[in-house]
């Protein structure tokens, strides 16, 4: 007869990340089938190479942090201070027009090195690929800016289609040119997706 495991299986799955990043140094984690909040960069089944924090987070980083019930790889754009003082930084998917609820600097497991899209993984760490990130960055300020302003006047969802085809023009073109091809990382990672 099957035991009952001790703890729910998402504590476990945490644990089981915790423990690869701080005993490996890395992990892979897949995207969820599905997922489009990082679109056109990452999809489901996709998957990222995230390593601990070495410092703090700068703008352009892709994150892995958990909110709710579920792992976020989500692009920071900054810190910021909240109307109640609070400091954070801002995320927000790519794929989104909208941004991430403020997320505490501790809630962040790790930084994302590399990702693997449609079979091919790729570098984040040369330098044309953090100007890429940041100008990632910059066009998901911008648009959010933009989006907010248009949802009060009801053209949310045309700014929204516009940001993200701009992106599905550009990223295509753009994302190989910046990122150099790597070899297959040689990590194992926990069952979840993010």
């Amino acid at each position: 007869m099957p035991t009952v495991p001790s703890q729910p299986i998402d504590v476990r799955r945490d644990q089981a990340l915790h423990m690869m990043l701080s005993t490996r140094g890395s992990a892979i984690v897949v995207v969820t089938r599905g997922d489009t909040s990082m679109v056109p960069h990452l999809r489901g089944g996709d998957a990222v190479l995230a390593v601990p924090l070495a410092a703090a987070p700068g703008r352009g980083d892709l994150l892995l942090y958990r909110q709710s019930d579920y792992w976020v790889v989500h692009r920071c754009l900054g810190r910021v201070v909240a109307r109640d003082g609070r400091e954070g930084l801002r995320t927000r998917g790519d794929g989104r027009n909208a941004l991430d609820p403020l997320l505490a600097p501790d809630d962040v497991l790790a930084r994302v090195t590399a990702l693997r899209r449609r079979g091919v993984w790729r570098s984040l760490e040369s330098r044309p690929a953090r100007a890429y990130a940041l100008l990632l960055a910059w066009h998901d300020l911008f648009w959010a800016a933009v989006g907010v302003a248009a949802r009060k006047a009801g053209l949310g969802r045309a700014v929204a289609e516009i940001d993200l085809l701009s992106l599905r023009l550009s990223v295509p073109l753009a994302f190989p040119l910046f990122h150099r091809r790597i070899a297959n990382p040689a990590v194992a990672g926990p069952d979840e997706a993010v």
